[in-house]
């Protein structure tokens, strides 16, 4: 939560910075030769100003993440959220350069683009980890066999662990196999025995 107030503070001095600076350059003679840098003072002000919000953001995603799953995961949903930060930072300084609003729609829908194929994988496991939680298949403890045909042979054991990422299971010959959830999601299941109430 920390995150997100200091994240909503930066966006606010970004505003207030930008609305004093225009301020200044306009009633301030002594100011005025550095009107015509008006916008490059700006464009500065709000992509530090900036990055430190998306950072914030950033951070508050990854501790909020680090609650519910691994480390690996908390570390690539922040990524994630820097990454798609970053567009709408870009998107944003393309208005302060007085850019056709349609090549910013352009930047913008090709930042998100971008950002869509590089989370594909992670999103789609998150979201199927999401759907495992609600639909509750199975419960940690259970003997389960999953078995999806393009995952190859089925895999059997007791369930460990069911993140947002992946499926823990510890298999009838004693290794840990972390399966992915959208596997699991898609997968034939069979409950062989379910865990002990306790």
């Amino acid at each position: 939560m920390r995150g997100v107030l200091k994240a909503v503070v930066y966006s606010a001095l970004v505003v207030a910075a930008v609305l004093l600076l225009d301020l200044l350059l306009a009633e301030v003679e002594l100011l005025s030769p550095l009107v015509r840098y008006s916008s490059y003072i700006d464009a500065a002000l709000i992509l530090i100003l900036g990055y430190k919000a998306v950072s914030s953001v950033a951070e508050a995603v990854y501790l909020s993440a680090l609650e519910v799953s691994d480390v690996g995961t908390a570390g690539s949903l922040r990524a994630i959220a820097r990454i798609a930060g970053v567009a709408v930072l870009l998107s944003t300084l393309t208005s302060v350069f007085n850019v056709n609003p349609s090549a910013a729609i352009t930047i913008g829908s090709f930042s998100g683009l971008v950002v869509g194929f590089a989370t594909q994988n992670v999103l789609t496991q998150a979201v199927s980890g999401i759907f495992l939680a609600i639909a509750r298949p199975f419960r940690i403890g259970d003997h389960v066999v999953i078995y999806n045909r393009s995952a190859g042979e089925p895999r059997e054991g007791v369930v460990e662990d069911i993140g947002i990422m992946h499926t823990a299971i510890r298999s009838t010959d004693g290794s840990r196999v972390l399966i992915p959830n959208n596997v699991v999601f898609n997968a034939i299941i069979i409950r062989r025995g379910e865990a002990a109430e306790g």
